[in-house]
């Protein structure tokens, strides 16, 4: 699809974004999934090309050090995905200017394809020690660490993105959202090496890729959410210290104007998978009830959140857990979450942390706990959390729970 060059400057002016590299704005490009890619793919092709010449200039340790940053708070925050869009975009020009080829596309990693990609462990532009060895299987490192392929994009707002992270204090105040501490924390613990670290991970080219699938993922997101659900202090977030193609430092953006991927000129492939809904016959509501509940801290890896017999029998739950967490800084871990009915488990999931050196020392998560209220009524029910290392990926049990928060909001029907 042809965009007059004229109408993008306009556009880009209307979001914020005036001064903006406008190189790469001329056409929408299509970024691909890289299983898809030969090894003489022209996008491939200049990438190989690039890296060298990125490391040379200083281009390449340039962006490592930015994401290193905590200071730009772009990790257990809901800048994270913005934040890490804007990234993307200023690395993927940086590979046209240093390639030379103009209509560049960073290629995503689709992690349904359940392998690592097989490029970047033959091609010697793309390998590196890394712990997950070519052919590893996905699913099974996931099974392994009591995780399953498990979809956010239902998410709300909050759940999906996080909570904002105060000016000047890296870890406090913010939290991760499931886009964060689901499928982006798992796959850097899954490929290990320098992806296995928050400060080193650009420095692997699969990060650039996995990313790529990340803010895939926020499109198909965006795609079934409306932009009012984008709170305003949200969208007045401020991004800046990223170097334009020049050298110079690129414009400072607003998180409004990062809503969508055609204002920086790519897009992904259309998902023809319509989504699923349900329509079932109204229920009379008996009443609500909003409950919040602390989670008793056993050991520095374990806290159990009893759920009172008065709120067990509500038919529809919104549900929050907030958990804050010091995380080892050289292993990854997990943290799985049981949700017991009688002793019997009825609901799981896991939330993966990522090391990050000595950037960052304490971090915060959010998770949906509806399925703490599904089924049927019990006499009993509680939600257990245990940190253990990741299975593969370390062997020290450092992370301590700190705190466990939930809230939720009750309905009774009839």
């Amino acid at each position: 699809m042809a965009i007059h060059r004229r109408a993008a400057l306009a556009g880009l002016v209307g979001a914020g974004l005036a001064g903006v590299d406008l190189s790469m704005a001329q056409t929408l490009r299509i970024r691909r999934p890289i299983s898809s890619l030969t090894a003489n793919d022209p996008d491939l092709v200049a990438l190989r090309r690039a890296i060298p010449l990125m490391k040379q200039a200083g281009v390449w340790e340039q962006q490592i050090a930015l994401h290193a940053d905590m200071r730009q708070r772009h990790h257990s925050s809901w800048r994270f995905l913005p934040w890490h869009r804007l990234q993307l975009v200023w690395f993927e020009r940086q590979v046209a200017r240093f390639s030379g080829k103009a209509n560049f596309s960073l290629p995503y990693w689709d992690w349904d394809d359940d392998r690592m990609p097989a490029i970047v462990s033959s091609d010697p532009a793309f390998a590196l020690r890394r712990d997950a060895r070519p052919g590893d299987s996905l699913r099974a490192f996931m099974q392994r660490n009591g995780q399953r392929f498990q979809g956010r994009i239902t998410d709300d707002f909050s759940t999906f993105f996080g909570r904002a992270r105060n000016v000047g204090t890296p870890a406090q105040g913010g939290y991760s959202g499931s886009a964060e501490w689901s499928g982006h924390n798992m796959i850097h613990g899954f490929v290990g090496g320098d992806m296995g670290r928050l400060d080193r991970a650009p420095n692997d080219p699969l990060f650039w890729m996995h990313h790529c699938n990340i803010d895939r993922i926020w499109t198909q997101w965006h795609s079934k959410n409306s932009d009012g659900l984008y709170p305003k202090p949200w969208r007045d977030e401020q991004f800046s210290g990223f170097m334009d193609t020049r050298g110079r430092l690129a414009p400072t953006v607003n998180a409004a104007s990062t809503m969508r991927t055609s204002t920086f000129g790519y897009e992904y492939p259309f998902d023809m998978t319509p989504p699923i809904v349900f329509l079932t016959a109204p229920m009379r509501m008996v009443k609500q009830q909003t409950i919040n509940l602390a989670g008793d801290i056993l050991t520095p890896q374990t806290a159990l959140v009893t759920i009172p017999a008065e709120a067990i029998g509500a038919t529809e739950a919104v549900t929050t857990g907030f958990i804050e967490v010091k995380p080892d800084p050289d292993a990854a871990s997990v943290i799985r979450i049981r949700v017991l009915a009688d002793g019997k488990e009825v609901d799981t999931d896991s939330l993966f942390l990522v090391p990050s050196g000595a950037c960052e020392s304490r971090q915060g998560l959010r998770i949906s706990l509806d399925g703490a209220w599904n089924g049927a009524a019990r006499r009993t029910r509680t939600i257990e959390l245990t940190v253990t290392p990741l299975d593969g990926r370390g062997t020290t049990t450092a992370t301590t729970l700190l705190s466990v928060i939930v809230d939720a909001e009750l309905t009774w029907k009839q």
